[in-house]
This record gives C-alpha cells, sequence and structure tokens, in this order.
C-alpha cells in the first residue's frame, strides 16, 4: 500500500512538471517590459533655440522628441523641423486635455509602413494601425514640470473630416470627448477612463482615405493612476479595425 500510494505521489509530481513544461513552451511570449528615459534634464537646456515645455516617448517607436508651445512650424526647410513637437492646450468646461501634433510627411498611405527608421516625428504613430504592434506597445511617456509621467494608450482612431468639421472632438464635454474616442477606437483597451483622469492625444495628419481628404490620426491616453501597476492590458480589434482592413484591401 505504501509502495502504491508513493506511485501514485510521484506520478503526481512528474504530471505537474510535464504541466508546466508544456505551459513555458506554448505560452514563451516575451516578458513586457516598458523602458523610457528620463528626459527632465534635457528640458531644462535650450533645444536648437527653442525653448522645450516637454518631452513626449512613445512605447515601441523612435518617437522620443521635444514638445514647445509652436502652434504650426512653417517651411520644413531641415531635418530640425521634424524633429520636435508642438502643444495645444484643448480646456472643456473646466478640464484640461493636452494634445500633441507632430508632423507626418511620408508615412501617409493606407499601407503604412511599420516601425522605420527613418521616419521623423510622428510617422511612427502609424504604426499602431498593425494589431501585433498595438498589442505590444500600450504605454507613452510624458515628461513636464520635472517629472515623468506614464501614460496608458486607450484609443487609436482616424478622426474623419477633422479639420472641415472644426475638430469635433474639441467642443466636446469630458465623457462624450472619452465617449467618442473609445467608439471611434480600432480597438477595444481593456481599462477603465473617466473625467476624473489626466488626457493626452497625440495627433498626425494622414491620407489614408486619400490625397483630398481632411482626416487626422490619433492616438488617446490616459495618466495611470495612484498605485496603479505598469502592465501589459488585453487589446481586441473590433468593428473599426475591420473597416480599415477592408478599406486598405480596396
Amino acid at each position: 500500500m505504501k509502495k502504491k500510494c508513493i506511485l501514485i505521489l510521484i506520478t503526481f509530481i512528474l504530471l505537474i512538471i510535464i504541466g508546466v513544461i508544456i505551459f513555458k513552451v506554448f505560452n514563451n511570449e516575451p516578458k513586457f517590459e516598458v523602458k523610457f528615459k528620463t528626459r527632465i534634464k534635457d528640458i531644462e537646456k535650450d533645444f536648437k533655440s527653442k525653448d522645450i515645455i516637454g518631452w513626449i516617448q512613445v512605447q515601441g517607436t523612435n518617437i522620443d522628441y521635444p514638445i514647445t508651445e509652436e502652434k504650426r512650424i512653417l517651411g520644413l526647410t531641415s531635418t530640425e523641423d521634424l524633429e520636435h513637437l508642438w502643444l495645444s492646450n484643448q480646456y472643456i468646461d473646466g478640464f484640461n486635455r493636452k494634445a500633441f501634433y507632430g508632423h507626418n510627411i511620408r508615412n501617409v498611405s493606407s499601407n503604412p509602413i511599420i516601425v522605420d527608421p527613418t521616419h521623423k516625428g510622428f510617422e511612427q504613430l502609424l504604426s499602431f494601425t498593425d494589431y501585433n504592434f498595438a498589442k505590444n506597445n500600450l504605454y507613452i511617456q510624458y515628461t513636464h514640470d520635472g517629472k515623468d509621467e506614464i501614460y496608458k494608450i486607450y484609443a487609436v482612431s482616424f478622426q474623419y473630416n477633422a479639420i472641415e468639421n472644426g475638430y469635433s472632438y474639441y467642443g466636446a464635454d469630458v465623457e462624450n470627448y472619452i465617449e467618442k474616442a473609445k467608439k471611434d477606437s480600432i480597438y477595444d483597451y481593456d481599462i477603465d477612463v473617466n473625467e476624473k483622469d489626466e488626457i493626452i492625444a497625440l495627433i498626425t495628419c494622414t491620407r489614408y482615405y486619400g490625397t483630398g481628404s481632411k482626416n487626422q490620426y490619433r492616438v488617446d491616453a490616459r495618466k495611470i493612476r495612484e498605485n496603479e501597476n505598469i502592465t501589459k492590458y488585453k487589446v481586441e480589434k473590433n468593428k473599426n479595425y475591420d473597416i480599415i482592413r477592408e478599406d486598405r484591401e480596396n
């Protein structure tokens, strides 16, 4: 009887070991890591005669640029014009949502290039149209006022005819703004967003729907909350993703 019990115990242990091995083999996903550089000291310096008020880094991309308060960069006569972003504060019923704009010169087609190292400005922002990229890159770092703050992406979308419609997101109250961003998103992100969150939007131009379109492309994110961990969270494609894929293929 004793030998039988020992045999059963050994068999049970072996089954556990085999189960663990099988789990690791079939779930051999790379460890999820979020690594950003601190840019506090860089902000304190002058960047090519332009005053820096902040810095943006986007996980998985080469977007690692200073922010100025310039509304528009004219001319585009040098690489310098592409290598910084500009800030527009949008105040909605007392709610401060920061919108950061960057140029997209080359990655504007209906078949965006994913993570091209030669891209400048916000061109690599279009990498989020690729599902595999989006589900593995979830965070943005916004450095300002002596702090490195981490934000969680909750929406990736095309805002149709944004210029003709007078940037319709801006006129919404906080709840409607968040609801519209999530409704238009090509992914469903498994995170909660509400009117108490600090919100940022990264915005650039696109000709995904043709050279005559006046659309914008945007990535919305909210600041991580107190005691909230930086972890990988669930991202699912939705009907909007299917629509843009169909448009791309047609």
